[in-house]
């Protein structure tokens, strides 16, 4: 195989992805038109890898990943489309921009019937291929970002249903209807060796019952991957490298497995794996990782009900490394929502608030910004004044915060809070413009520490104002943006101690 690897410095302003550069692939039999390509993509601060036909390109992909497949639509042996069903067939995702000399519509929609994120009509030149390829990068992050919050739901839908189960059969039966609903297997195996109270393996789906050999077969994959505690996926790509014959041919494997072990504490308690045939896509890496925090959930509710309450602590750090993970975005809002949660429970504490209440507000400072994982970086870290459009789009945030975390149902009580936490008392605030006793209360003590702490705090457009200063501003502010009150209270707080602020 022929390769041509190069790259860059990224420019200014170019987005990195987890500290990397993106990596796209351009596959071409046209030895000129692979150089100028990777010439523009290079310049832009990619990683540009070239190849001149679609079996060098599967022979790369074997071996390594990529964001971007830029594929010319005809070529010799395998064609764009082609090379993008067996890419498919692998089990990858990259995205796929199809160049194509035959700029028909119909060229264009069985490029995007098939797959391809978009098409690319020849000829073109280089400002409209970056055009094209920027978007569908942009596109691309902002899909994995979208799948990154839907499996830490399904990770919380899984825990907090695990939680209130201490019946060991209810666990497994709680633990396997969250993964046929999540992963859509045809059948299921789950082994349970130590089980004395519960079938030691347990058989979900026709597929399994009714295929003996596989069965047979999937039984003594999980006794192998039980013995060296590595999760995988087996399916027509990797077959080959297994030690027993599977019960068909391995040029035509018509099965995708994943294979997890389940471990607690280094202890190896059993293993589940979920089948699914060739008439379903194929699992994915992003797939077998959730199905291992999915393993990791049910291993530990498995112990003893004793653990329900760790449980509980886990899903606080879990919640907490995630907004952490959202202000990442944002070099200078780092402990914002760790810091708003704890002023808020230690005004709620000073206020004589329920231990339930102070447990709501915690939670809700916590994740009261998670709905900034929508708003594009260059609105979030901009140093100057937002304009109209753009303070619109930052405006979105409490909405987005609501949605990602109304498909929990344990966060019900923290909803109103997170999704009026920017109104305010005169009813010039957003998203609803409520006044008053309109908004919720313990949203209204968010609304004062949210203010307070990101005042005291710098930001990418000001420092750190100064305590004197917030005082004034905040005292200002009291009976139009705050509840004079609440205002009241918190700095009676913090002059009375100090320590209450949790700096």
């Amino acid at each position: 195989m022929t390769s041509l690897e190069s790259t860059s410095s990224a420019p200014p302003g170019h987005r990195e992805k987890h500290g990397q550069l993106d990596r796209i692939l351009v596959v071409d039999d046209e030895p000129g038109l692979r150089d100028i390509c990777r010439e523009a993509l290079v310049d832009c601060g990619y990683n540009v890898v070239c190849v001149g036909s679609g079996q060098e390109a599967l022979e790369y992909l074997a071996k390594a990943q990529v964001d971007l497949i830029l594929s010319d639509y005809r070529m010799p042996n395998m064609s764009g489309l082609e090379l993008l069903e067996k890419v498919k067939t692998m089990g990858l995702d990259p995205d796929f921009l199809i160049m194509t000399g035959f700029g028909t519509i119909e060229t264009a929609v069985e490029c995007i019937k098939t797959g391809a994120a978009d098409y690319l009509p020849k000829p073109f030149n280089i400002s409209h291929l970056l055009l094209k390829e920027e978007k569908v990068l942009r596109d691309r992050q902002d899909r994995l970002d979208r799948k990154k919050l839907s499996s830490l739901v399904r990770m919380l839908n899984l825990s907090n249903a695990l939680n209130v189960q201490l019946d060991l059969s209810a666990l497994v039966q709680e633990f396997l209807f969250h993964v046929q609903k999540n992963f859509g297997p045809d059948s299921i195996l789950f082994h349970l060796p130590d089980s004395q109270s519960f079938n030691r393996v347990t058989v979900r789906g026709a597929l399994l019952r009714t295929n003996r050999p596989l069965f047979v077969w999937l039984n003594q994959l999980c006794e192998a991957v039980q013995r060296k505690g590595e999760s995988k996926i087996v399916d027509r790509s990797t077959v080959a490298l297994e030690t027993n014959q599977p019960p068909a041919s391995l040029e035509d494997f018509p099965y995708s497995i994943m294979v997890v072990p389940m471990v607690q504490y280094s202890r190896k308690i059993g293993i589940i794996a979920v089948v699914r045939s060739k008439n379903k896509p194929g699992y994915t890496p992003s797939d077998l990782q959730l199905l291992t925090v999915f393993s990791s959930h049910i291993a530990s509710s498995l112990q003893n009900a004793r653990l329900y309450t760790k449980m509980k602590t886990l899903n606080r750090e879990v919640i907490s490394s995630y907004a952490q993970a959202v202000e990442a975005k944002d070099i200078y809002t780092r402990g914002h929502s760790e810091r708003v949660a704890t002023y808020a429970r230690n005004l709620g504490q000073f206020l004589g608030l329920s231990s339930k209440e102070l447990d709501t507000l915690y939670m809700a400072g916590i994740l009261h910004d998670i709905g900034k994982i929508g708003i594009p970086d260059s609105i979030l870290n901009k140093p100057g004044k937002l304009t109209f459009e753009e303070y619109n789009v930052m405006k979105s945030h409490p909405q987005v915060g609501r949605d990602i975390l109304s498909r929990v149902t344990s966060f019900k009580e923290i909803l109103p809070i997170v999704y009026h936490h920017h109104e305010r008392v005169d009813g010039r605030g957003y998203p609803e413009g409520l006044n008053g006793s309109e908004i919720p209360f313990l949203a209204r003590v968010i609304s004062v520490v949210d203010s307070y702490e990101a005042m005291t705090s710098d930001r990418a457009y000001r420092n750190a104002l100064p305590p004197e200063e917030v005082r004034c501003i905040l005292k200002a502010g009291a009976g139009t943006q705050w509840q004079e009150d609440l205002v009241q209270q918190w700095f009676q707080l913090i002059d009375s101690n100090p320590l209450a602020k949790g700096r």
